[in-house]
């Protein structure tokens, strides 16, 4: 069998990622799950989004939440927060976050990224909030941006924020019949391999 083509060879049943695939690595022969394999291949990624209104310390930064997993291709969410890869690569993150202020004065919002437990530096944005419109409408508004970070299998990210005040929050707000349009996440944050 060593020797024959693989045109001369059988076609294979029906795949289950548990065959196993010739490679080399290092110079060395190995071998390795088709599994494995197409993890590097298939471009991992996830959605993630929450639809509960949060509320941050204006001491230290508190980390997002997520509620609800929209997709899942293996990237998997853990503990409520972190955004865990399978493989080795460069992962492309986009966030969008709704936020409310009921203050009467302006107020500011930093969001940063944290890997694996580590605040990224250089990471921070801050966003400006202007007053609330008046006692009834508060101001709110949405903001994003993404990331590029390279990371390890089995890191994690994580999206942080500290307000300036306990006024401000990152609010959902629910489905409206009359007019109609949907609900609001307070956050949605997608991630997805790109090399």
């Amino acid at each position: 069998m060593a020797d024959q083509k693989i045109s001369a060879m059988p076609n294979a049943a029906t795949l289950t990622g548990a065959e196993l695939v010739p490679l080399v690595q290092s110079g060395g022969n190995v071998k390795s799950t088709l599994s494995n394999l197409t993890a590097f291949t298939r471009g991992n990624a996830g959605a993630f989004q929450s639809n509960v209104t949060q509320t941050g310390s204006i001491t230290v930064g508190t980390v997002f939440t997520f509620n609800a997993v929209d997709y899942a291709d293996g990237v998997t969410l853990v503990s409520g927060s972190r955004i865990t890869v399978p493989v080795d690569g460069t992962y492309n993150l986009q966030f969008s976050a709704q936020f409310q202020t009921t203050d009467t004065a302006p107020q500011d919002i930093n969001v940063w990224l944290r890997l694996s437990g580590t605040d990224v530096s250089g990471s921070n944005g801050r966003i400006g909030l202007p007053a609330r419109k008046n006692p009834s409408d508060p101001f709110h508004g949405i903001y994003g941006w993404n990331y590029f970070v390279t990371m390890t299998a089995g890191q994690y990210l994580e999206l942080v924020w500290l307000p300036t005040a306990t006024t401000v929050t990152a609010p959902t707000y629910p489905t409206s019949v009359t007019p109609a349009y949907p609900s609001t996440a307070s956050i949605i944050a997608t991630i997805q391999q790109v090399a």
